[in-house]
């Protein structure tokens, strides 16, 4: 990247920071996003937008996304094109609640589209964002395994040596809820039922479950878990939801997507910290 572009970056970035120092706006936050592997079947990857703060979104090699032609005439979202797979994205104002700006960047030949959806909220807003493609674990096949079982078991429940509380999942025609969380280490299996409140009605379809973690220095790793479905009945169906929590991070979290509405993160209970001696 040329100097001139990496000073540009960096008097953005301490001008978002310090506009928003002390006067009370969104918590500024830096986030890893990990890549979908069915990015057009599941909702886009949303980042946190603020009028007056500059945020940084880099590709990690050898991901180098070509210019997203949507993008080029400007408009509400100014964006700079830093190279080596970085983009500065300023807002001229914040969206309103009902709006968002959608784009898509091609990051590799003969692979789905990655979509994006500009949103603001009041909470927070990205600062920093890397993208990166989610590494395949060498437990995969055997974590599968273990989770076809359990939602192959009567009424899909994990016995549990340690009582967990029930997380609910609201849409407006069904409920979803998960029934219990099983740990094997850093891995766990959360087992889940999704029920219509209509009858007659088909339960509601989720096409994605996703995790979010606060890894030590601070920064949100969020990333798409393992996710199996049942058989569906009439008005309910089975989902078991699979994933390895990070080395040395904490407050994990679950939320569950249906086609075009990403749901909100809701923390996950973690297992017990063993007693101490």
């Amino acid at each position: 990247m040329r100097p001139g572009a990496w000073f540009f970056l960096l008097v953005l970035l301490s001008l978002s920071a310090t506009a928003w120092a002390g006067v009370g706006g969104p918590v500024l936050q830096r986030r890893t996003l990990m890549i979908p592997s069915r990015p057009m079947q599941v909702p886009p990857l949303e980042l946190h937008m603020a009028a007056g703060v500059a945020t940084l979104v880099r590709f990690e090699a050898p991901l180098r996304p070509e210019v997203p032609e949507a993008m080029r005439e400007g408009g509400l979202v100014a964006f700079v094109h830093m190279g080596e797979g970085a983009w500065v994205f300023v807002p001229s104002r914040d969206l309103t609640a009902d709006e968002q700006v959608m784009f898509t960047f091609v990051i590799e030949a003969g692979t789905q589209p990655l979509r994006f959806v500009l949103v603001t909220r009041r909470d927070v807003a990205d600062v920093e964002v890397r993208v990166a493609r989610a590494p395949v674990s060498a437990d995969e096949d055997g974590a599968q395994l273990v989770a076809r079982s359990l939602l192959d078991a009567p009424d899909a429940h994990a016995t549990l040596a340690l009582p967990q509380e029930v997380v609910k999942y609201n849409s407006r025609d069904s409920r979803g809820r998960v029934d219990s969380v099983l740990w094997m280490g850093r891995r766990f299996f959360a087992t889940m039922s999704v029920r219509s409140r209509k009858k007659g009605a088909p339960p509601w379809k989720l096409v994605q479950a996703r995790l979010r973690a606060t890894l030590a220095d601070g920064v949100l790793l969020e990333w798409p878990a393992q996710l199996l479905s049942g058989a569906a009945g009439p008005r309910h169906q089975r989902h078991i939801v699979t994933g390895l929590l990070p080395e040395g991070a904490s407050r994990l979290e679950l939320a569950l997507d249906g086609e075009d509405s990403p749901g909100p993160f809701r923390p996950l209970l973690q297992q017990e910290e063993p007693p101490r001696p």
